[in-house]
């Protein structure tokens, strides 16, 4: 319904919108390019993330329906809609890599439920978890995942769910936009099946406590102070 609405009325309000405003800022380059057409003003602020109960000093009771799953386990945690994740590249990438468990947290919409992925060995789909359960899957995961399917839709998100998985230290693959560029260094940003399993191949070698650190450290300036902090910087110009 949401995008049905968007589609009918943003194309016409969105412009119009910006011309009138002094100033518009928004939280991904790629929206913040996009808005540049109508107002020079536009700037990136950036996405404030509450990663205050993403610790890597806590110890995250492994969950119950994960205790049986093979290791390693490349996981997501989210929405499992057609509208926003790429099935076929999971279903590939699955495929080709059996000695890997796929494990996706999040309710389904009925692409998913209808999908060949339920048909792999492999591939667990966990189902819907309140909010602050969702940490414990994560931080159980051996490499976190967020293969996101670009489209019109998501071509500008900012992808809070990576800062998310890097708060708690882990090895990160994701499917390559402008607005991941931001997490180059911290992430694999991979664009199809083939750069997919190597990133995971590489995520999985063990690495040194300096890194995890950095990925901690990097998720941490994502702050709504700092998003703040950018935005008073512009109106100040």
């Amino acid at each position: 319904m949401t995008s049905a609405f968007w589609r009918k009325h943003a194309p016409r309000l969105e412009p119009r919108l910006c011309q009138k405003s002094n100033l518009v800022v928004a939280n991904s380059p790629q929206l913040a390019k996009a808005v540049q057409t109508y107002n020079q003003y536009s700037f990136d602020i950036g996405q404030g993330v509450d990663l205050s109960n993403y610790n890597t000093n806590n110890s995250y009771q492994l969950p119950k329906d994960m205790e049986n799953i093979p290791r390693p386990i490349i996981g997501y945690v989210g929405w499992v809609t057609s509208r926003r994740l790429d099935a076929n590249l999971l279903y590939q990438v699955a495929l080709r890599c059996p000695q890997y468990s796929f494990v996706m947290v999040g309710g389904e919409d009925d692409f998913f439920k209808k999908h060949p992925l339920h048909s792999l060995s492999n591939v667990h789909f966990l189902g819907q978890k309140k909010q602050i359960e969702t940490i414990s899957y994560m931080s159980h995961f051996d490499v976190c995942m967020n293969p996101q399917l670009v489209n019109e839709i998501t071509i500008g998100n900012y992808p809070r769910k990576v800062d998310e998985y890097l708060a708690l230290g882990k090895p990160v693959i994701a499917t390559k936009t402008l607005t991941m560029d931001l997490f180059t260094g911290y992430v694999w940003n991979c664009l199809g099946a083939e750069e997919y399993i190597q990133a995971i191949n590489e995520a999985l070698i063990p690495t040194s406590s300096d890194i995890i650190k950095k990925r901690i450290e990097f998720a941490h300036t994502h702050t709504w102070e700092n998003s703040i902090n950018k935005l008073y910087s512009y109106i100040n110009i």
